[in-house]
């Protein structure tokens, strides 16, 4: 039991930087849109105004300083997790997060994020709209991607923390809601 419990405190240690990252863009309070007002050849807007400069920049940033805290805390926690499991290299190997891979993580969860901006526009969902599959994992798939070259986690982590990412994207988006910093509860 100890074990899987483990396993899965590391794999939402893994998404961390990048949930971050995907949920703080609408600290940045708007701004101009990433694709200017741009329409692509269907007619439609490229992105869309919730799609910010400034959104963007915050996400990195939190997204980055999240895995910075990361590096800081993981020596403290390495032994804490020691004390109720055997901590194998692969678990360390999560743990002590890097900051190239945080950037990377974080990076990639907003150009995930505006992957499936663009994709919804093209099939005519509005901005705002829900779109299920895509709006939980495209981040968190294209942040892993991201990292891959700096960072290969056994695919024990990566099932736990996409599985673990569609009840968190859910979850985060309705306090965002209730907070009134979202427009929709999705």
């Amino acid at each position: 039991m100890y074990e899987e419990l483990a396993l899965f405190e590391l794999a939402i240690w893994l998404g961390l930087s990048a949930w971050i990252a995907n949920a703080t863009p609408v600290l940045g309070g708007g701004g101009t849109p990433i694709d200017r007002g741009h329409v692509f050849r269907d007619g439609r807007r490229l992105l869309g105004d919730g799609k910010t400069i400034r959104g963007f920049i915050v996400g990195i940033f939190f997204g980055t300083i999240t895995g910075a805290g990361q590096m800081l805390a993981a020596p403290f926690l390495q032994p804490l997790l020691a004390e109720y499991v055997i901590v194998t290299p692969e678990m360390e190997y999560v743990l002590f997060m890097q900051l190239p891979v945080a950037f990377l993580m974080s990076l990639g969860a907003l150009v995930g994020d505006l992957v499936g901006s663009f994709i919804k526009r093209r099939v005519n969902v509005k901005s705002g709209d829900p779109s299920p599959v895509m709006d939980q994992l495209g981040f968190i798939i294209m942040a892993l991607i991201f990292a891959f070259p700096l960072m290969q986690p056994e695919p024990i982590f990566v099932a736990i923390l996409i599985i673990t990412t569609f009840f968190i994207h859910w979850i985060s988006n309705v306090i965002g809601y209730l907070a009134g910093l979202k427009k929709h509860p999705w």
